[in-house]
């Protein structure tokens, strides 16, 4: 797949719940060619003085635009929340794989904080096709989540502090919906914070459950040159290449299987 050094233009760039931001890129070359999980590596503004751009996952590829979703949390993000309409962005995209191998299931989608961008992208394709799956979106509040709790239309959401949808953290209502399915051949995919990927990931070994990850971690370059962004394989042979016993979440992910990494990897 083609990679594009891309000159976008700022077509909007609002909050859409507390410290959460929508923002619309006109970009052709890699809306043409992005797919759901996919993202891309930005230079917040034109004198930016560190090395790293900001990887960001997109949220939507239609026509001639993209959408990223993001909270801001440090100096880059900042600086991205301040773009405005017309504003010329350097990105370099799409990067990495995306998701697949969800024929013939129920997928499960689980996302949280900025981690729901590659989800909410995946749960949109799968209502185009008309694909029948489960979302679960976690956050701390309330007012940080900005689609709606709707058991009916199986979009389930969670609140760590309130009594909005289901309380608790994203495994509290995947085991809620385990626990009561009907499914004989369920698939989690999931994206979000260290914490929550590690609590799902225990829960999905615990229960045999199939699950694809994407993580999000730091990736600098984007293309596998740095090496910053190291995860071990799950791999027991002894005798292994570094690159058979470490992946590269850049080039071999952001998205992984749950039996191709080290149980202690996230």
């Amino acid at each position: 797949m083609q990679i594009f050094n891309e000159i976008a233009i700022v077509e909007s760039n609002k909050m859409i719940a507390k410290n959460i931001y929508e923002a619309r890129l006109f970009s052709p070359l890699i809306a043409s060619s992005s797919k759901p999980g996919q993202f891309i590596n930005i230079l917040p503004k034109s004198n930016w003085s560190y090395i790293m751009r900001r990887p960001m996952s997109v949220s939507s590829q239609n026509n001639k635009q993209i959408e990223i979703i993001y909270k801001v949390f440090g100096e880059g993000t900042k600086i991205i929340s301040e773009w405005k309409e017309k504003d010329k962005i350097d990105i370099i995209g799409p990067l990495g794989n995306f998701w697949n191998n969800y024929d013939n299931l129920h997928p499960i989608l689980i996302g949280g904080g900025v981690g729901i961008a590659p989800i909410i992208n995946l749960h949109n394709k799968f209502n185009s096709l008309k694909i029948k799956h489960t979302l679960i979106v976690g956050a701390r509040d309330k007012e940080e989540h900005f689609i709606n709790h709707n058991p009916e239309k199986n979009i389930f959401l969670t609140t760590d502090n309130e009594d909005y949808g289901i309380k608790g953290n994203v495994v509290n209502a995947l085991k809620l919906i385990h626990k009561n399915s009907s499914y004989d051949d369920m698939k989690v995919f999931t994206c979000g914070p260290h914490g929550m990927i590690k609590g799902v990931d225990t829960y999905c070994r615990m229960n045999n459950l199939d699950c694809d990850f994407a993580l999000e971690t730091i990736m600098a370059c984007g293309i596998g040159i740095c090496q910053g962004c190291t995860i071990v394989r799950n791999n027991d042979n002894s005798e292994y290449s570094y690159r058979k016993k470490f992946a590269l979440a850049c080039i071999d992910g952001p998205i992984f299987n749950i039996k191709d990494l080290d149980k202690n990897a996230l």
